[in-house]
């Protein structure tokens, strides 16, 4: 049984939402496809290897054959094939996407009741296994599809090209959001009253958005980025890439947990050349989790 589930942009509200603020967020129309079959033992194949029950190489695939096994109450010995349009460890949502096509794949194949809800309930539980702490969001988003402000879950529309500039450093979520975790006991007043900021920044440009006010756009991503670089998740090669796509009248800022991975831009409707930056293009995704034909 073949699933796909779409990677996700978080346009921003990175870290704040993790304590309560809002975010807003737009799956994309990048897919991550799983393969499943029943087998006599449990065989995960992605660009990441050839394992068993790995915790380690494929600790998602691993947690979510874990916790359905838990659900339904019996051994679960899937043989697992991962194909995906999207990169590890770029903010995109890869781990997320991976989860949920598993999950709904294992469920479809094992001929399982379940509703979205359920696998987007199982999906959390593991990230937050693999994580520690989560906020959700990126599983909703991969089993829904579509745009929405966070946590009210309010969908709104949304319909720029989204270009993504490839850092080639490479962000690991789990310790982006540790560092963001210490960082906040260390002095918790000034880093919340930065999440209050982003807060605001985060529902002035879901405003700007909607209205396609790009020269808002612009100021509310530098502003965000600011906030971002000041709680740790930047690097000096995100630095220089935001202030490179400034230069050339794109708004920039991170995407996701940030350390690496992707910058984000909105197109402003400007055609002037990208050619130094690995630029993905792409655009919001109304559809989440779904069954595909095996050709």
């Amino acid at each position: 049984m073949l699933a796909s589930a779409p990677g996700k942009v978080i346009i921003s509200g990175e870290h704040s939402v993790v304590y309560g603020k809002h975010a807003i967020v737009t799956a994309i129309n990048l897919r991550c496809y799983v393969n499943v079959r029943k087998a006599n033992r449990v065989k995960i194949t992605s660009e990441l290897g050839e394992t068993g029950i790995d915790f380690e190489v494929h600790p998602y695939v691993s947690w979510a054959i874990k916790l359905m096994e838990k659900r339904v109450g019996k051994n679960l010995t899937p043989e697992i094939i991962i194909k995906s349009d999207l990169p590890v460890a770029s903010g995109l949502g890869s781990s997320a996407a991976v989860t949920v096509a598993t999950v709904y794949a294992l469920c479809k194949e094992y001929e399982l009741e379940f509703e979205l809800e359920d696998v987007y309930e199982i999906a959390k539980e593991v990230e937050l296994e693999v994580q520690g702490k989560a906020s959700g969001i990126d599983p909703f988003v991969s089993t829904y599809g579509g745009s929405w402000l966070m946590p009210e879950k309010e969908r709104f529309n949304f319909d720029s090209e989204i270009l993504l500039v490839d850092t080639e450093e490479k962000g690991v979520t789990a310790e982006m959001v540790r560092r963001v975790y210490d960082l906040r006991k260390k002095y918790p007043e000034l880093v919340d009253e930065i999440f209050d900021v982003m807060d605001i920044i985060t529902l002035k440009i879901k405003e700007a958005l909607e209205s396609k006010d790009y020269e808002s756009i612009f100021e509310l991503f530098r502003m965000n980025q600011s906030m971002l670089k000041a709680i740790g998740v930047s690097t000096e090669k995100i630095d220089k890439i935001t202030s490179k796509l400034e230069r050339l009248g794109y708004p920039a800022k991170i995407t996701g947990a940030g350390g690496g991975g992707c910058v984000l831009s909105i197109n402003p409707g400007k055609s002037k050349k990208l050619e130094e930056f690995k630029v993905i293009s792409t655009i919001p995704e109304t559809e989440g989790v779904r069954e595909e034909v095996v050709q």
